[in-house]
């Protein structure tokens, strides 16, 4: 099923979005050729740039990075560059496949399955599923996620990741030093890939890790780290170098608006750009979180593609109501434990939500970001109904 998923994303974008240098399954492939190249002519240089030893920026520049198109992005303020990892995974699977396209996409379709695999496997260990299928099979074939986990994109790496998280949190093994050292890979590939999904989970995992050790309620501890997420802004944003939040955002914001009136992608839609101010950001915030959680509207269909989404969305929030208001209904007590993971997990998707939705102008871009909170809404959705079949009147 999920290499069907690779076709369907293939077929999409050789028929529908048939510029190649512009298709994402295919850009970080077509760089990694460059390195793939470096190997035969010049092994040292091979290792050196997968490795990070690079030194002689002028030097690699003007032999191999001028030859790609995202191993430097527009996004200069930028904490980390988001396209690198990706272009020396596949310049490694190339050795190993021998540059066949079709190999490296098997590569990453597996590894967002082993992520999605690990994400049940953990949430069956500590919550025990009534229905332990309903639970596998929505997170692995729930559309959006299906899709954009099943190809070569940032998509599956992150959702290996979260498995890695999961398992490292919920597992008990006799050697720590596997849950610590997987913890930290995890987390270290989300900020180098994703780095705004790295801002926004970090804060919900240690809000988990910290209600999870004292038994402290999630919703107690969620209030005070952002007001403490509120002053590092604060104090930040008063600051004049690359490290100010609301800079990067803003910046990003307008490289985002401006590739969408350059590419003239058929599915902007127009956001307000924001000044690098905290007065500018708090009122971006609710428009954000419109944008975040329910678009696209029905008047940002233009084709089949983008009907999905909409459906997915109505689809999504129906059934939290229903279950919501059952759990009401029935009074229906919730452990601390099930409580933690939702809260936290509302945390991660609120916080993701609003960032994309302030800082993303294009609908298609907006569906494929929203991916990692999609499959938390998943879990949520899940929790709920596994505490509602588990009430004595179900």
């Amino acid at each position: 099923m999920k290499l069907s998923g690779g076709l369907i994303l293939y077929y999409i974008y050789t028929q529908y979005y048939s510029q190649r240098h512009t298709a994402d399954i295919f850009k970080y492939y077509d760089d990694s050729l460059v390195l793939y190249h470096s190997f035969f002519k010049n092994p040292i240089d091979f290792f050196k740039i997968i490795l990070g030893l690079d030194l002689n920026r002028e030097y690699f520049s003007f032999n191999y990075y001028i030859e790609m198109n995202n191993w430097d992005t527009s996004y200069k303020n930028s904490l980390m560059n988001e396209s690198r990892l990706l272009i020396k995974i596949n310049a490694i699977l190339n050795l190993i496949g021998f540059k066949n396209y079709f190999f490296n996409s098997i590569a990453f379709i597996l590894m967002g399955f082993v992520g999605e695999f690990l994400i049940f496997k953990s949430l069956m260990t500590k919550f025990k599923f009534k229905y332990p299928k309903f639970l596998f099979w929505s997170i692995v074939l729930f559309p959006s996620v299906f899709l954009w986990s099943s190809g070569i994109l940032k998509e599956p790496l992150i959702i290996l990741s979260f498995g890695l998280i999961l398992n490292s949190l919920i597992l008990k093994r006799k050697r720590k030093w596997m849950n610590i050292s997987s913890f930290i890979v995890a987390i270290l590939i989300i900020f180098k890939v994703k780095f705004y999904i790295f801002i926004c989970i970090f804060p919900a995992l240690i809000s988990y890790i910290i209600s999870e050790k004292t038994k402290l309620k999630p919703q107690r501890i969620i209030f005070t780290i952002c007001a403490i997420m509120a002053v590092i802004i604060f104090v930040l944003g008063k600051m004049n170098n690359s490290y100010n939040p609301l800079k990067i955002l803003s910046q990003k914001q307008n490289d985002f608006i401006t590739l969408s009136e350059l590419f003239d992608t058929g599915s902007a839609y127009k956001i307000t750009p924001i000044e690098p101010s905290i007065t500018a950001l708090l009122k971006a915030i609710p428009k954000g979180a419109i944008n975040g959680f329910f678009r696209p509207f029905p008047n940002n269909i233009n084709n089949l593609l983008q009907l999905f989404p909409l459906i997915e969305n109505l689809l999504l929030y129906l059934i939290i109501l229903y279950l919501f208001f059952k759990i009401i209904f029935f009074k229906i007590k919730i452990n601390q434990d099930v409580k933690n993971v939702l809260w936290n997990s509302l945390f991660f998707i609120t916080m993701l939500f609003i960032l994309i939705g302030i800082s993303t102008p294009v609908i298609g871009a907006l569906v494929r970001y929203k991916v990692p909170g999609l499959l938390f809404l998943i879990i949520v959705i899940n929790l709920m109904y596994d505490q509602f079949k588990k009430h004595p009147t179900n």
